[in-house]
């Protein structure tokens, strides 16, 4: 049965958002998520998506949760957590699994399809995350999507296997369970950003998501309704202040105001004589700048990014599966320019993709609805379809990994101070 809570803690490079949501039903009968609290604290102790500073990121979620749960009333006691940051690797592999021809393809088959792809060789300090079907084989047809059922003597899968090292996932757990939270799942934070902004169509039509955060720039690309390929870009919103920073010679608090107040990634859109002013280092506390030097400078980096984008879809041979384009999200995806900019160095449709009103959510705030927020609010999302998948395949789940990852957390959590 669904559980009646539903969690969600992000840990992002720039903010720790927590969320709490109850399962209910939309007016067809479907499970729906009806929205019940909301924590946001700024990050300390994580760079580019790793935990640098486990007392610090253990307090940040702290403060996230305790406001969650003030708002919503409600303790929280397990939650989805999203994971990501450099140390992410992904690789695919393939399973099988025999059936038997008189029951047809079980639950059960495919789980051990699934383990049988998940038995590759990886170095001591990694851990699987997630197990993920990209591709169902029955006997000699290809291409299946869903075999539960069908008959066949063969079941084999193409799975996508995502990896992060032993040490960055026990200590983003560890700052979890310091406060009691068990982990339902560590979910891919590209996966989650997914559940959250990109469409059925997109999905089964071949998509690229970015999203864009704060230390690094996460990629996805769906096609067939699964997950094909994932990597991390070790550059993020974060870069784009520090070079606006560096250019002016300003505090980075001041460049991150200045690049979200006046910030674009068209030059050629700014006034030429337009000025600003900005607090800046040295005797001289104030001085005026141009804006369209500023927005040169983003212009850069922006570019930059897209080229890095680019140049990762080339290198997964994928380039020519994704007819529906790039869906960009994440914090800086809002800056003013960056979709022209992004159709122009693509040449391919590009969109900005949020939360919206179409998700199976009530109560969701405009705030929440902002592509910053997408990450968060697709790990609700991931645990509602987890909710689902106990409703009508209680054997089968896509990913494998989170009964393997919830006593993880428990051990780990048992060797906390009380």
């Amino acid at each position: 049965m669904p559980r009646e809570i539903i969690a969600a803690i992000d840990v992002g490079t720039t903010k720790i958002c927590a969320l709490m949501a109850a399962v209910t039903h939309d007016s067809l009968g479907n499970l729906a998520l009806e929205m019940l609290g909301s924590g946001v604290t700024p990050s300390r102790g994580i760079r580019r998506g790793v935990v640098m500073d486990v007392p610090e990121v253990t307090a940040a979620i702290g403060e996230a949760v305790e406001e969650a749960e003030r708002e919503a009333g409600r303790q929280m006691t397990s939650a989805y957590v999203g994971i990501a940051g450099s140390h992410i690797a992904t690789m695919n592999s393939t399973g099988i699994s025999p059936v038997d021809s008189r029951r047809g393809i079980t639950g059960e088959n495919m789980q051990q399809a699934l383990e049988a792809a998940r038995a590759v060789s990886l170095p001591e300090n990694r851990e699987v995350i997630h197990v993920i079907a990209r591709n169902w084989k029955v006997d000699d047809q290809d291409g299946v999507q869903q075999p539960l059922g069908m008959s066949a003597i063969r079941l084999e899968v193409d799975a996508h296997i995502v990896t992060g090292t032993a040490t960055a996932i026990n200590n983003l757990a560890q700052c979890v369970l310091s406060h009691g939270i068990d982990i339902d799942e560590f979910v891919l934070e590209p996966l989650a950003s997914g559940e959250a902004v990109l469409t059925p169509e997109e999905k089964q039509m071949g998509v690229i998501m970015a999203d864009i955060g704060g230390g690094t720039t996460d990629l996805a690309l769906f096609r067939n309704h699964g997950l094909w390929h994932t990597t991390v870009l070790d550059v993020g919103g974060n870069h784009l202040t520090r070079d606006v920073a560096v250019g002016l010679r300003a505090p980075f608090e001041v460049a991150e105001d200045l690049k979200l107040r006046y910030g674009h990634l068209n030059p050629e859109r700014i006034a030429a004589d337009e000025q600003v002013w900005a607090k800046v280092f040295g005797d001289r506390s104030e001085r005026t700048f141009s804006r369209r030097f500023i927005s040169q400078i983003l212009e850069a980096r922006g570019e930059e990014i897209c080229d890095l984008i680019k140049e990762k879809v080339e290198e997964s041979s994928y380039a020519q599966m994704v007819p529906a384009g790039v869906v960009l999200t994440g914090g800086s995806s809002q800056l003013p320019g960056f979709v022209e900019m992004a159709r122009r160095r693509f040449n391919m449709p590009v969109r900005i993709g949020h939360p919206g009103q179409h998700l199976p959510i009530q109560g969701l705030s405009r705030e929440l609805q902002k592509p910053s927020f997408a990450t968060s609010v697709g790990l609700l999302l991931w645990g509602l379809r987890e909710d689902q998948r106990a409703l009508h395949a209680p054997v089968y789940t896509e990913s494998g990994e989170s009964v393997w990852l919830n006593r993880m957390g428990r051990w780990l959590r048992g060797l906390l101070p009380d």
